[in-house]
C-alpha cells in the first residue's frame, strides 16, 4: 500500500492557465509524471557527474601506467612484426 503526501504548489498565472482545464485527477497525474521525470533526470545527471569526476581522477594514473608500459607495448609490436615477416 503506498502512502501519499500532499503538497501545495504556487504557479505563475501563465503556467497555471496551461493546465487549468484539467480535472484534479489529470493535474495530479500530470505533476506526478513531471516530478518523476525530473527526479530521474537529476539522478542520471548525478551519475554522469560522478563518472566524469572518477575518470578525471584516474586520468593521471592511467597516463603514468601507459608511460611505464610503453616499452612493453613497443617490444610486443616488434616481436609481432618479426614473427609476421619471418613467416613469409
Amino acid at each position: 500500500m503506498s502512502q501519499l503526501q500532499q503538497i501545495e504548489l504556487t504557479l505563475p498565472k501563465h503556467l497555471y492557465s496551461e493546465i487549468e482545464h484539467l480535472s484534479e485527477q489529470e493535474k495530479n497525474s500530470f505533476f506526478h509524471k513531471v516530478v518523476q521525470e525530473q527526479i530521474h533526470k537529476q539522478k542520471k545527471q548525478y551519475i554522469r557527474n560522478q563518472m566524469k569526476e572518477g575518470y578525471l581522477e584516474m586520468a593521471q594514473l592511467n597516463i603514468e601506467i601507459c608511460r611505464e608500459f610503453a616499452f612493453v607495448e613497443e617490444e610486443a609490436l616488434c616481436i609481432g612484426e618479426r614473427t609476421i615477416y619471418s613467416n613469409k
